[in-house]
């Protein structure tokens, strides 16, 4: 059972009473509750993230008749220092503003058009505190093996999703532009921002692993170059085109924000999205960059991504078509062009996002690990960044990313 830090000690059966009685609108008596973490260590940069499962009584309900809930609540890291810059990036008010306006805008839009398509939780409570979300678990949501990546089926479904998030952002934003103004630019170009060091620190180690692997010598001056303006060139990652194709971005959309649903025979039927703490609205082209170079497996990125870049420009503008969007209808062209305009997005994710993914033991990329300078941090970090599966998507990634850039592929 997981322990509340010293910062933690509003959680209590006070606190989860509020919830509940906000959440089911009754009057509710808490009997007790247990807490456990809610993701693997290293996997959440930005926030803490528990499971609590509250067994509660309602007034209105026969005597002794106990229920039981099982919450998500995604509250502040421990570390008070990686807790303030995470303050000062806004990523709880961005989260909030996502769960709370911005999807209850995209149910009704699509409600209005007799579409039941969930992209996220339910939403249940927040204060100063904590996010509080519903538990897909219960429902029987999971993660796959990460380590593996996503297969085709995997990635067929969630390009649709996204596709149709894309779609019904799109045309909310050309109603009602005002509900994304708290997410019209990313915060990531602010300075301080603890995801620099971390970024810098990865392109790094990558440049080391080409002076020591053979076969990827030929990338160490390309990377050397990209590392002296990286942070520069990330930050117009998330610029675009005021009077271009613009969406709201899930802005973090890799397999660790990914749940998924299976039939009785194994077969993948759906997915949710979670982790909204860096959208923005902008090109639809850095979400999809970031699928696709952070998640599909090595099968998938041999072959080039053609196919489903197809398939998510087909939904997309099946969507937009549906929802009655009152603007020009991106084709495949432009989507590639976009594509094509976020590479260095598409770069970041292969070098710094994609080695803790693959990790075996994924609690070594801590925060602590990935930004320290301290002897356990680098020789940690070397750990991460040498791992012949790394090797492996560089050598698979790295000549398309350095290669012509006349398409996605």
């Amino acid at each position: 059972m997981e322990t509340p830090t010293p910062e933690q000690a509003w959680i209590n059966r006070d606190y989860f009473t509020r919830v509940l009685e906000t959440y089911l609108h009754a009057d509710v008596t808490v009997e007790r509750y247990e807490l456990a973490a809610g993701c693997s260590g290293g996997q959440n940069f930005m926030s803490a993230i528990l499971r609590a499962t509250v067994h509660y009584t309602l007034a209105s309900s026969e005597p002794n008749r106990p229920e039981k809930v099982s919450l998500i609540v995604k509250t502040k890291l421990a570390n008070p220092e990686l807790a303030e810059e995470a303050d000062q990036l806004n990523v709880f008010g961005i989260e909030k503003t996502v769960y709370g306006p911005v999807l209850k805008a995209v149910r009704e839009l699509l409600t209005s058009f007799g579409d039941c398509t969930q992209f996220a939780p339910r939403f249940i409570y927040e204060d100063e505190h904590a996010l509080v979300l519903e538990d897909l678990a219960v429902k029987g949501y999971r993660q796959p093996d990460r380590r593996a990546r996503l297969d085709q089926p995997h990635m067929r479904l969630i390009v649709q999703k996204l596709a149709k998030f894309h779609a019904a952002t799109a045309v909310l934003g050309r109603k009602n532009r005002d509900l994304f103004s708290v997410l019209a630019s990313s915060s990531f170009a602010t300075e301080g921002n603890p995801i620099h060091l971390f970024y810098a620190n990865a392109i790094q180690h990558c440049i080391d692993q080409t002076v020591r692997v053979p076969e990827l010598g030929q990338y160490t001056e390309f990377l050397r170059a990209f590392l002296e303006h990286a942070i520069e060139r990330e930050a117009k990652s998330y610029e675009s085109d005021e009077a271009g194709f613009q969406v709201l971005n899930h802005g973090d959309m890799w397999l660790n924000n990914l749940l998924w649903k299976y039939d009785a025979d194994g077969t993948v039927n759906d997915v949710i999205m979670v982790d909204y703490q860096e959208s923005f609205y902008g090109s639809p082209a850095f979400d999809l960059n970031h699928l696709l170079y952070s998640s599909a497996n090595s099968a998938i990125q041999r072959a080039g991504f053609n196919e489903l870049v197809q398939l998510y420009t087909s939904e997309l503008q099946s969507a937009l078509r549906q929802f009655k969007y009152d603007g020009p209808l991106p084709d495949l062209a432009s989507v590639r062009a976009e594509m094509v305009s976020k590479r260095d997005h598409a770069l970041i994710v292969t070098t710094c996002i994609v080695p803790p993914l693959i990790l075996e033991n994924s609690a070594l990329a801590t925060p602590e690990n990935m930004l320290g300078d301290h002897e356990e941090a680098i020789r940690t970090r070397e750990e991460i960044f040498s791992n012949p599966k790394f090797i492996e998507i560089l050598s698979i990634l790295l000549p398309r990313l350095v290669g012509d850039s006349s398409s996605e592929g």
